[in-house]
Formats: structure tokens, sequence, C-alpha cells
């Protein structure tokens, strides 16, 4: 869930915590919830203030046409790029998908390949991993393998995944696998909250319920 208060997420578990204790305000900054319609204001105050992140958000929020406003991708990179500029990862690997992708910018593999590894560099794990997609497709096994590895030892299973492909084709070692998996459960076990496992349960739960009543509504 996205707090526009103070512009973190709050994951699941963390959602769940602050529920069992009757938590109504943010959980991070104490700020009440924020009302139907108020968190593009919410944002826009930060903007004003000069916040790095709500200039990300808020680039965002263009970019994607979200919150009632019309997409505007001389907007959405404008602000991407003044909070790249100002050190957030996230507006760095925004701006590398908007570059790789070229749909509302020109394409710029370069420029896009730059942005994804400042924000890998700054620890943005899903940066990182696409930084190895992109050596693997350019068939540089060893550098791809590197960042695979990189990102696996922070806890995210598609790199683990790409290590173990990289091992079963030949490119990785028995070794740099076993290495990877065991940075890769270290950082899972880091990771891993009651509250959180709850949460995943609960969610399985429902989504299960609403498969079986969609499949008994279609009978």
């Amino acid at each position: 869930m996205f707090k526009p208060c103070c512009l973190k997420l709050m994951c699941n578990g963390c959602l769940l915590a602050a529920r069992k204790r009757d938590i109504v305000d943010c959980p991070f900054c104490r700020a009440p919830s924020a009302k139907k319609g108020q968190t593009l204001a919410m944002v826009r105050k930060r903007v004003d203030a000069g916040d790095p992140m709500a200039m990300c958000t808020l680039g965002s929020n263009y970019r994607l046409g979200e919150y009632g406003l019309e997409r505007d991708a001389t907007r959405a990179v404008a602000l991407l790029e003044r909070a790249a500029e100002l050190g957030v990862k996230e507006a760095h690997c925004t701006l590398g998908y908007i570059y790789d992708e070229g749909r509302i910018t020109e394409r710029d593999l370069a420029r896009a390949i730059g942005h994804y590894e400042a924000a890998a560099m700054s620890g943005h794990v899903i940066a990182r991993f696409t930084l190895g997609e992109k050596e693997e497709e350019a068939g540089n096994h060893d550098l791809a393998l590197k960042h695979a590895m990189i990102a696996a030892k922070m806890g995210y299973q598609d790199s683990l995944d790409m290590v173990k492909s990289s091992f079963m084709r030949g490119y990785a070692t028995k070794d740099d696998y076993a290495n990877t998996l065991r940075g890769y459960q270290s950082a899972a076990e880091e990771m891993r909250s009651h509250d959180r496992d709850e949460a995943v349960e609960a969610k399985k739960f429902v989504d299960n319920v609403l498969s079986n009543y969609l499949k008994a509504m279609k009978k």
C-alpha cells in the first residue's frame, strides 16, 4: 500500500501488523490516512517542498496517467530526471525502463543502461536483475551471471532462477549456484516475518475462495 503522506510503500505484512494494533494513521509518520482524492494533492505539496521521492512519484503518475492525471511524457521525464539527479534509485530504474522501451520517448539503450547501472549501484535489485538480462541478451554470460548472483543474494527469486539456468546451461559452476542459493536463503530469512507470512496465507485463502466462487457461478 502506498502512503502519500511520507511516500513509503507498506507491505501486506506491515499492514496486517498495523491493523492488529489498531493503528489507523500512517505507521511510519503518524499522519492521518489520506481521504479519497487527497493523494495527488499531498504528493504535489511534497514536490513543491523539494522532496525528490515526491518528484519520482509524481513523474510516475504522469507516466501512467494515475489519480486522474492525463499521461504527459514531457512532465514525467522531467520530474524523474530531477529525482534521479537527487539520487532516487527508483527514478533511475524507471528512466531505464522509459529509455529502454522507447514508448513515451525516443529509445536510447545506452541511456537506459546508464540509469539501470545508477539504480543498481544504489541497491535497486530489479535494476540489477535487468542488467543481467541485458548482458545475457548480448551474449555476455559472465557479466550476466555476476549481476544475477548479486541480485539473488538480495533475495530476488527471478535472479536465483537466472543463476540456476546459467548453471544448467554450463555458464555457472556448481559452486556459483550453491553460493548464490545460500545467499538467497539468508536474505529471504532475514526479510521473513510472521505477519508477512500470515498475510500471504490470508491472500491465498481469499484468492482460492474467489476462484471457487467464480467457477461455481459459471456452472
